[in-house]
């Protein structure tokens, strides 16, 4: 059974290997992509707001975790500036397609929008990689 927060999922990691700049996106931790910067598309989980006795809303979250090596020419401050760049890259996209154009919700499922919330950028425990972290909300009605 396919249900939508895989079907977003899906939707979200294929816009997110469209978009210029992205390397290689996985569903998974991955701290060794093959390109740079790698994003790993996390759910979170959903919560839901009743409406009426036929009709609800539903919360889908997302987080992105983009990762920037850092090696070679790419020092700290360069794969920061990346992450920064890509991440307002990314939340514009996501600003401009608010309806996720030609996601396939099941059938009484109508898709209300989508909304990049927060953005943290940090570096990890080992000075290896520079990460930022994206929130991505998602919501639906469900009709009952």
């Amino acid at each position: 059974m396919t249900t939508p927060a895989t079907i977003l999922k899906e939707y979200i990691k294929a816009y997110l290997v469209a978009t210029t700049g992205v390397g290689q996106v996985e569903d998974y931790p991955n701290q060794d992509f093959n390109t740079w910067p790698g994003i790993e598309v996390s759910y979170n989980g959903n919560t839901s707001t009743y409406l009426s006795t036929s009709e609800n809303d539903i919360l889908y979250a997302y987080t992105l975790f983009i990762y920037q090596i850092v090696e070679g020419s790419i020092d700290k401050r360069r794969a920061r500036l990346i992450l920064e760049e890509l991440s307002d890259v990314i939340a514009d996209r996501f600003d401009s397609n608010e309806f996720l154009d030609g996601v396939a919700l099941p059938s009484g499922k109508t898709m209300i929008g989508v909304k990049p919330t927060t953005v943290e950028i940090a570096e990890d425990e080992e000075g290896k990689f520079i990460v930022a972290r994206m929130e991505i909300a998602t919501r639906i009605t469900k009709q009952n």
